[in-house]
């Protein structure tokens, strides 16, 4: 995909990893529709973007899981002719923490929209982006490889985005460009930081800043890969997924992120993907 003069809609892009994905995609001459909830400083950033990279930039902020949204979206669009080329479905949320520690309620919601608002979206923009051999992104999580206890809601539905996008990019054939993105936990905040560099030399290899994951994202999307999992050593971890037992895999999960919850983490939600509660 050659990026310069395309346009990106990218959701959840007011923090985190949509901020980044955003600033990339204006770095590489794209413009930008930007999604994100009220009050999360999308019209600020929008601003910023379009006076530091040149782009034009618009904006539209909303609930996701409110078909109200859907179709406020979808009118701006048609009515100011905004082609879309690539869609990134970013926004996500994903709190650790055993299943009975949230209320049904937000399990409900972490559904939603990990899963149901991108499949809505995903269906609402196909039609033009089959017309003009476009791109959709996908953002999952390497949790999408595994069962995980202390956060099962969150990779049940990481799971189903990965499956998703593979099923859809083989059904679409080339004519559209489908690729996901399974990243390791982010760095987004000092706490986040904190904690990943004291789980040891390998867990400071695995993880990476936003801008870094976003550099290398936009890179296997210009390449069309089916399945982007930045980092050497989370492409190890995904080839593991498949061949190590089970039960050992759940137990390891179990003591990595049980030791976040113990250290007051929790309520950062720094899981790849879900680090933009959007």
């Amino acid at each position: 995909m050659d990026f310069q003069g395309k346009r990106a809609l990218i959701t959840g892009a007011s923090m985190g990893l949509g901020k980044a994905l955003a600033e990339e995609c204006a770095r590489r001459g794209m413009d930008l529709f930007l999604v994100a909830l009220p009050d999360s400083g999308l019209p600020v950033l929008a601003g910023e973007l379009a006076g530091e990279f040149g782009v034009e930039t618009a904006w539209l902020e909303g609930d996701l899981t409110e078909a109200s949204t859907l179709e406020r979206l979808r009118d701006r669009v048609e009515e100011e002719g905004l082609d879309i080329d690539l869609l990134i479905n970013n926004a996500g949320i994903g709190t650790p923490g055993h299943f009975l520690d949230h209320s049904l309620e937000y399990h409900e919601a972490t559904i939603e929209l990990n899963a149901l608002a991108l499949v809505r979206l995903v269906r609402l923009f196909l039609p033009d982006l089959r017309r003009r051999n476009a791109s959709i992104l996908n953002v999952a999580s390497l949790g999408a490889f595994f069962p995980m206890p202390t956060m099962p809601i969150y990779a049940a539905t990481k799971s189903f985005v990965l499956h998703f996008s593979l099923a859809l990019r083989e059904e679409l054939g080339g004519t559209v460009g489908v690729s996901v993105l399974c990243p390791n936990a982010i760095r987004t905040t000092p706490d986040v930081n904190r904690y990943i560099d004291n789980l040891g030399p390998l867990a400071r290899r695995a993880c990476f800043t936003p801008e870094c994951i976003a550099r290398s994202t936009l890179d296997g999307v210009a390449r069309n890969r089916a399945v982007i999992v930045p980092g050497a050593v989370n492409r190890v971890i995904a080839f593991i997924s498949q061949v190590v037992p089970r039960a050992l895999i759940n137990r390891t999960i179990r003591h990595y992120w049980g030791t976040f919850l113990r250290c007051g983490c929790g309520k950062l939600a720094p899981a790849g993907g879900g680090a933009d509660h959007v």
